[in-house]
């Protein structure tokens, strides 16, 4: 939810994606000198085995997967376009796409500038904080801050209401914490933690500290943003009401934070006088209250100090940069800095992301494939109405409200039909009138701050993407009851029209009901076909949901990744309920359509193809909702009755798992 990088955007919205970011699960590197293993005893490494000896993960990477690869062909296919712009000695009219991403461009890469303007631009926001001589002074920074789109110790955010999916609420989570409580409660992530002080410190003394008063302020920066860290809420319950949702009113929003002066904060963001507010980690919330106080001052101003400067580090001075990515690298794994070139590119298309997804599409995207994905779509929604049915577990009355949240989904593919108006907002300050990369990186992103302001104030937009339709990705927003599934993804291995059916069954047909599925896993099925947090099950419906969930929890449980580690049932449960779901949807559908299986599941093994390094891969089993990629393609099909047949699995194969013992809730034979 707390997005640092880039324009920092402040519309929370709970959604499920197919994929972490931009990538998700994990595999251990490659070992050339493992043995292919067979589909009976590893059906992922068996189906991936040649693809994964060709490839390497790239240095500057902490894996290799199909959504790195089309990532960097989409890159690559827009870098072109920065290019073209950058060299072609044109004059773009002011606030125009070329205009902006050509100027932001040079902006970011005439290193010798970057470092010419050193901090000069945040300056004024780094004083403010290192002057200010009470707690009242230090919330006037904070507030200021706020207003160019940064946050440190108060976070907040605006989204649809889940109790009234037609209103739009403000949200409080809570502060950055960091390299985030997953790292520092787990001892085996210590050496993680350790690095981070160290990053801590190199920041303060690049600064300008004495590098003694760096390191005790280190030290303390950390403890302060632990305590509160270890309050927060896990990844899986920031996506449940039940955890996340709790409203206070206008006064008692002001007695939770009794320390700090909240109605002079809301007021100076014209928030105050809301009928309610939402906290989403009230016992972070009451800590952070708690610390506020004059005794805690150095440590908060040097907390916010550093927050800002990691912040935007990645647009300052060379120094400061690299210092940031250095510690990026030591949490992937990865061997080697990116060019300056191309981290200028991802910076800029991040920025501007709207201008070029619009380029993307009038460039790249074959109108055809949208129909054939539409098609596709209507098909396993069909199929998912007939599984539904099967379910001998719920009444009639609630299968009908499965059914009517089916009808009535919406469906997104490829690009919006009104796109995003966030680009008269920005505007980029060429060279010549005296921009630095740092000041239109502000600007920037106060700019951001004021299109998501404004946008709330006119109320909820359900014609809104939260997807670019360059992203390898897909969502399902329960708040809007929808599936978006964006231009880039719909090639291959995922799409191709020239593959048969069945591998785009096992590919985005498998995506595509993966994403259907979320409407009912543990946390989507809390919500109605209108997008409201609602309660639709009976009472003993829910008890032989939860019994089927701690089944498939107790069933993840007994994977493993490389370390010996196990996977996290409880964190990647409603992920794994839609795995299962998806290949239970198109597994039925292909055996109507008389399509091969083995095409089918072939396919779902490779768009999980994966080669990952030892540090991604623990990050990934604390913080991912996901299960590893192995472990996304070997769980799923070892529940799946149909892959016994098709590869004679029998008992004693390391892919055989007991009838009694294989999991899922939505199944096409019935369960009682």
């Amino acid at each position: 939810m707390k997005n640092n990088k880039g324009i920092q955007s402040t519309v929370l919205v709970m959604v499920f994606l197919l994929v972490i970011g931009s990538l998700t699960g994990c595999v251990n590197s490659k070992d050339s000198t493992t043995a292919k293993p067979t589909v009976s005893e590893d059906y992922f490494g068996a189906i991936n085995y040649e693809l994964l000896q060709e490839k390497t993960i790239p240095a500057t990477e902490g894996e290799w997967t199909y959504f790195y690869e089309l990532d960097e062909k989409t890159s690559s296919q827009l870098q072109e376009i920065v290019t073209d712009l950058s060299n072609s000695g044109e004059t773009y009219a002011k606030g125009s796409s070329e205009q902006k991403i050509s100027d932001l461009y040079a902006c970011a890469t005439d290193l010798d500038n970057r470092n010419a303007q050193g901090l000069t631009a945040v300056k004024p926001y780094l004083e403010q904080i290192e002057s200010a001589r009470n707690l009242d002074e230090y919330l006037d920074g904070l507030i200021t801050l706020s207003s160019i789109g940064q946050s440190s110790l108060i976070y907040y955010g605006y989204y649809q209401d889940d109790m009234n999916s037609d209103k739009m609420m403000i949200g409080f989570a809570s502060m950055d914490d960091l390299i985030g409580k997953e790292y520092m409660e787990n001892e085996s992530m210590q050496e993680y933690c350790d690095a981070y002080k160290i990053y801590i410190q190199d920041m303060l003394v690049l600064s300008g500290e004495e590098k003694g008063a760096a390191g005790t302020n280190a030290e303390a920066i950390y403890a302060f943003a632990s305590e509160v860290a270890s309050l927060a809420l896990a990844p899986d319950e920031l996506y449940n009401p039940d955890s996340y949702y709790n409203a206070y009113s206008y006064d008692e929003l002001l007695a939770l934070y009794s320390n700090i002066d909240m109605k002079k904060y809301l007021e100076a963001q014209g928030l105050s006088g809301e009928d309610h507010y939402i906290v989403e980690e009230v016992d972070a919330a009451k800590q952070i209250n708690a610390m506020f106080t004059e005794e805690n001052l150095p440590v908060l101003k040097e907390y916010t100090k550093f927050v800002l400067l990691n912040d935007l580090a990645a647009y300052a001075p060379v120094d400061y940069r690299d210092l940031k990515l250095e510690m990026a690298m030591k949490l992937d794994g990865s061997t080697e800095k990116k060019t300056d070139e191309r981290l200028a590119f991802d910076d800029v298309q991040t920025f501007l992301e709207w201008d070029f997804g619009k380029i993307y599409v009038e460039k790249y995207f074959d109108e055809k494939t949208k129909q054939d994905v539409k098609t596709m779509v209507a098909t396993i929604v069909d199929q998912y109405k007939e599984i539904i049915a099967a379910q001998e577990w719920m009444s009639s009355e609630t299968k009908q409200q499965a059914i009517l949240k089916l009808d009535t989904m919406d469906l997104k593919i490829g690009y919006p039909d009104q796109w995003s108006t966030i680009g008269d907002y920005l505007q980029v300050q060429p060279l010549k009138e005296s921009g630095s990369y740092l000041s239109n990186v502000i600007g920037l992103q106060q700019a951001a701050s004021q299109f998501e302001y404004d946008e709330y104030k006119k109320g909820v937009n359900r014609e809104q993407w939260y997807m670019t339709p360059q992203a390898i990705n897909a969502y399902y927003n329960p708040a809007n009851n929808e599936i978006v599934f964006p231009a880039a993804i719909l090639q291959a291995p995922y799409f191709d029209q020239n593959q048969s059916n069945a591998k785009n069954l096992g590919g985005i047909g498998a995506v595509i009901a993966h994403e259907i599925s979320h409407a009912f896993d543990k946390n989507g099925s809390l919500y109605d076909e209108k997008g409201n947090y609602n309660i639709w099950w009976t009472a003993s419906e829910y008890e032989k949901y939860d019994a089927l969930s701690q089944k498939i929890i107790d069933y993840y449980g007994n994977y493993t990744i490389s370390t010996g580690d196990p996977v996290n049932g409880t964190l990647t449960l409603s992920e794994n309920i839609a795995d299962l779901g998806a290949l239970t949807a198109v597994t039925a559908v292909a055996e109507k359509q008389g399509e091969s299986l083995a095409d089918v599941y072939s396919n779902w093994a490779t768009i999980w193809a994966e080669l990952s390094t030892p540090d991604l891969e623990k990050s990934y089993l604390v913080n991912d909702v996901h299960a590893p990629s192995p472990v996304r393609v070997n769980a799923v099909l070892s529940s799946m009755d149909a892959f016994y047949d098709i590869y004679e699995i029998k008992e004693g194969n390391k892919m055989y798992v007991a009838p009694d013992d294989r999991v899922a809730i939505w199944q096409t034979k019935p369960i009682q």
